[in-house]
């Protein structure tokens, strides 16, 4: 297995992106996002999805130098046009575009569309946090899961992420799908060929399965039945139907749709926490909320309470200094990438790739 570390990671995902035609600044925001999933523990979105974005970027169903633009501006809201570009790339010029926006009216709305696949929302949430403000970020994605109660994948997972700054304590970050779990761990468990949960899918005759092959095949399920489903379709309508982006069924799949863009659409807001309240006050209330929930009994059998992205932030720090172990399979695919866009030759093996 290869131990890696972040700025390995970073290096060589640059590298990969310059040479399929990205600019530099460009590749490098697209990189650190990236790595940034890795580092708070979610494989799924981080390095792994590099073979994708390569091939996307070679058939040229993604624009490498896009010409984002503003089409509708007011004071406090927004419409952003991707032109096509890397989903990080369009969405870390508008995410900045609307805490600009915050700072000057204490609110903020920005809605993107022409974008594709993004990568992890909570890093465009987080971006709020070095501003002292909330931030909330929202997509659509391609039809993955069913409607409540139909077998039919018409909405895309359709992740939310809101990120609220505290005190002294971890600021609570929510990054959540709204199926039960996301493609992504079950495209782990295939890799690893392991089985997943009842419940967390159905095949394509809409019958629960434990199979991930099969789930793959079929559609994922809404968290909390018809409340998931509920929150889907609504994000669906903020991210695409408001933005003028792809919705529903029509929006374009990463893996599937290798003849089209994707069209995807975002939702960001920024909520500058002075225009509320004193900040120091906030983020006091804040920390008392927090330490509330983390000193509370538990139940029989767990050790220690955690907030919404607590985790990650260990994570994040555990791996940031010690590095971490790739999945051999994301490896593999990594070196044969490197080898096809010519950063790695023959000799070149998982163990030295990074080196």
């Amino acid at each position: 297995m290869a131990h890696v570390t972040g700025e390995q990671l970073k290096r060589f995902s640059v590298r990969v992106f310059e040479k399929l035609g990205i600019p530099t600044k460009d590749a490098e925001i697209t990189a650190e996002i990236l790595v940034a999933a890795d580092l708070r523990g979610i494989d799924s979105h981080g390095v792994a999805r590099l073979p994708i974005y390569a091939k996307r970027l070679k058939l040229g169903l993604i624009n490498k130098n896009p010409d984002i633009k503003v089409v509708r501006d007011r004071p406090g809201a927004a419409i952003v046009d991707g032109d096509n570009g890397l989903g990080q790339v369009v969405s870390y010029k508008a995410m900045s575009l609307c805490l600009e926006k915050a700072r000057e009216h204490g609110i903020a709305a920005v809605g993107v569309r022409n974008s594709n696949h993004f990568g992890i929302g909570a890093y465009y949430a987080m971006m709020a946090l070095k501003e002292d403000m909330i931030g909330l970020v929202a997509t659509n994605a391609s039809p993955l899961m069913a409607p409540f109660g139909g077998k039919v994948p018409l909405l895309g997972t359709n992740p939310l992420a809101i990120a609220i700054p505290a005190g002294t304590q971890y600021p609570v970050v929510l990054d959540m799908a709204t199926s039960l779990v996301p493609r992504g761990k079950i495209e782990i468990a295939a890799r690893k060929g392991e089985k997943i949960p009842l419940g967390w899918a159905i095949d394509k005759d809409g019958r629960p399965t434990q199979e991930p092959e099969e789930a793959l095949k079929g559609t994922l399920l809404p968290m909390g039945g018809p409340k998931g489903y509920g929150l889907a379709l609504v994000l669906d309508i903020l991210c695409g139907v408001l933005s003028g982006a792809a919705f529903g069924g029509n929006v374009g799949s990463l893996f599937g749709d290798l003849d089209r863009p994707q069209n995807v659409g975002h939702f960001m807001l920024a909520i500058d926490v002075n225009s509320f309240r004193p900040l120091t006050e906030f983020k006091n209330t804040m920390d008392s909320l927090i330490l509330s929930i983390k000193n509370s009994e538990p139940a029989e059998g767990v050790k220690e309470l955690f907030l919404p992205g607590e985790i990650e932030y260990i994570k994040t720090k555990e791996r940031a200094e010690k590095g971490f172990e790739l999945n051999p399979v994301v490896a593999q695919n990594l070196l044969d990438l490197a080898r096809e866009v010519g950063i790695a030759g023959s000799e070149t093996t998982v163990e030295t790739l990074f080196a």
